[in-house]
C-alpha cells in the first residue's frame, strides 16, 4: 500500500513565545499541543489521551480526531482508525478542500486495511466527486483489485500513471499486483517505469530498485553504485539485497554494515546482516542482529524484523519460542496475512 497514512501534515511542535517583558517563561502547553508532539515522536498512545483530552476541551477538534485516527492507524488498528476519521469528516465539512481530502483519504485507507474493498471504493469515488486526487485512484484502483475487478483496477491504475515521471506511482502499483499473486501484470508497470530517465541520484535508486524486482541484479546494481557514488545513503540496502540475490554474501554484508554509520538505516542494516547470518545458518547471530535492530525501534522496519525473528526461531526448531513470538506479532499485527497462515502451520508443530 503506498503510505498515505504517513503524511502527517499540519502537525508542526509549537514555536517558543518570545518573552518582550518580565522573564522568558513558556505558556502551558495545551492538550492539542502535546497530542500533536507524542505524535511526532511515534508514541501513539499517549498523543491519543493527549488528543481525547482536547477534545473534551473543544479545542481543535477537528485536528484532534484526525491525530487520533492516524495514532490507532500507525498502530494498526484500524477499526477504531475508522471510527476517528468518520468523526473527523462530520466536523471536516466546512474546512478547506486539503483538509477534506486528507481525512477523506485516511478513511479510505482504514477501509482498505481491513479488507472492506466497498466501503473504500465508496470513500474514493465521494472523494473523486469533487476533485481527481492520485491516491484516491491508487486506493480505489488496490481495492477493486481485491475484488477481481480486473479492467476497473488497471482503469484506476492508469489515472496514477498518467504523464508521472514518478517512479513511486509504478513502485507502489507493482507492489499491490505482487501482493495479489499476479506478478506479470504488475512487472508491466515496472517495465513502463523504466522510461523514465534518471536525473538525480534518488532516480537511480529508485531505477535500481525496479531492476532488482525484475530480478536484473546486474542492471540494478549499475544503478545502485550510480547513486551510492552520489552520496544516496538508502541505496546500500538494495545493494545489499541485490549482492544476497546474485550469492555474493560478503559484499552484501559490507553493504548492511554500511548501512549501520546511517542514523535512518540502521534498523535495516542490522535486518539484513540478520539475513546474511540466517543463510550462514548462524541463527542466534542472526537472533542477535534482530535484537539491536528492535532496539533501533525504527517504526518503518519494525515489522519486518519481528516476523523474522519467528522465522528464526522456527529454523531452531525452538517452536515454542515462535508460537510466543506470533502471538506477540498478531497482536500488533492482525491483518498480516502472511502471519495468519504461518500461525496455522506452527499450531500444528
Amino acid at each position: 500500500m503506498r503510505k498515505i497514512r504517513l503524511k502527517i501534515k499540519g502537525f508542526l511542535a509549537a514555536g517558543a513565545v518570545l518573552c518582550l517583558l518580565g522573564g522568558c517563561g513558556k505558556d502551558t502547553p495545551t492538550d492539542y499541543q502535546l497530542g500533536k508532539e507524542s505524535l511526532e515522536k511515534g508514541n501513539y498512545t499517549e498523543a491519543i489521551e493527549y488528543f481525547q483530552g482536547a477534545v473534551e476541551a473543544d479545542d481543535h477538534t477537528l485536528e484532534s480526531w484526525r491525530g487520533i485516527g492516524i495514532s490507532w492507524t500507525e498502530q494498526g488498528v484500524f477499526d477504531k482508525a475508522q471510527e476517528a476519521f468518520e468523526t473527523a469528516a462530520e466536523f471536516a465539512e466546512k474546512s478547506s478542500r486539503a483538509m477534506q481530502t486528507d481525512i477523506f483519504l485516511y478513511l479510505a485507507d482504514a477501509k482498505y486495511q481491513q479488507g472492506d474493498y466497498e466501503g473504500c471504493i465508496e470513500t474514493c469515488t465521494e472523494l473523486l466527486k469533487r476533485q481527481r486526487v492520485k491516491d484516491a485512484y491508487f486506493l480505489r484502483g488496490s481495492a477493486y483489485l481485491y475484488q477481481d475487478e480486473y479492467k476497473k483496477a488497471a482503469d484506476n491504475f492508469a489515472k496514477v500513471i498518467s504523464g508521472s515521471e514518478d517512479y513511486a506511482d509504478y513502485l507502489d502499483i507493482y507492489r499491490v499486483y505482487l501482493a495479489c499473486d499476479m506478478n506479470a501484470d504488475g512487472e508491466e508497470y515496472l517495465e513502463s517505469a523504466l522510461e523514465i530517465t534518471a536525473k538525480d541520484p534518488e532516480d537511480y535508486y529508485n531505477k535500481g530498485r525496479i531492476y532488482y524486482y525484475l530480478e536484473e541484479y546486474e542492471n540494478a546494481q549499475k544503478e545502485l553504485e550510480k547513486a551510492l557514488e552520489e552520496e544516496y545513503a538508502q541505496a546500500a540496502v538494495y545493494l545489499g539485497k541485490v549482492y544476497m540475490a546474485s550469492g555474493d554474501t560478503e559484499n552484501a554484508e559490507k553493504m548492511f554494515q554500511q548501512c549501520l554509520k546511517e542514523d535512518g538505516l540502521k534498523a535495516e542494516g542490522y535486518n539484513g546482516l540478520a539475513y546474511c547470518a540466517a543463510q550462514a545458518q548462524d541463527y542466534d547471530s542472526a537472533l542477535e542482529y534482530i535484537a539491536k535492530g528492535l532496539e533501533e525501534k525504527d517504526g518503518r522496519t519494525e515489522q519486518a524484523l519481528l516476523f523474522n525473528e519467528i522465522v528464526l526461531y522456527e529454523k531452531k526448531s525452538d517452536y515454542d519460542s515462535a508460537k510466543q513470538k506470533m502471538s506477540e506479532y498478531l497482536e500488533m499485527y492482525p491483518a498480516d496475512e502472511s502471519a495468519v497462515r504461518e500461525n496455522y502451520f506452527l499450531q500444528t508443530r
